[in-house]
């Protein structure tokens, strides 16, 4: 359990940048709402953490590898539960990949505002 602080400092890091991506692209706060309901809380469903996947279709299960939510739990679980070395440094190579293309893609649009 000592291992989990450092995988919500990762996710979080992705996170803020994803946020850092959101704020830079709407126009307005009401924008906001739109990413909640359209992009966060999808997430969260299809993270594996409310639900299991396994009751879930095939192509859901699928999609949910793309989630970076779905990391993240996957990496407290085995946390928790047992570690497996492969699956954990895949997974923890997603959650790097998120944080990097999340902060890329802020950078980008906060730039792309800013400089006229």
């Amino acid at each position: 359990m000592v291992l989990v602080p450092f995988i919500g400092v990762l996710t979080g890091i992705g996170f803020a940048a994803l946020g850092m991506w959101f704020a830079a692209m709407v126009s307005n706060y009401d924008g906001f709402s739109y990413v909640i309901s359209g992009v966060i809380t999808p997430l969260f469903l299809v993270a594996g953490t409310f639900f299991p996947l396994t009751r879930m279709p095939e192509w859901l299960r699928s999609l949910a590898q793309l989630n970076p939510l779905y990391h993240c739990v996957e990496l407290v679980r085995h946390c928790a539960f047992g570690l497996d070395p492969a699956a954990d440094v895949a997974h923890v190579a997603a959650l790097c990949a998120f944080a990097v293309v999340a902060w890329g893609l802020a950078v980008w649009r906060s730039r792309a505002k800013l400089i006229i």
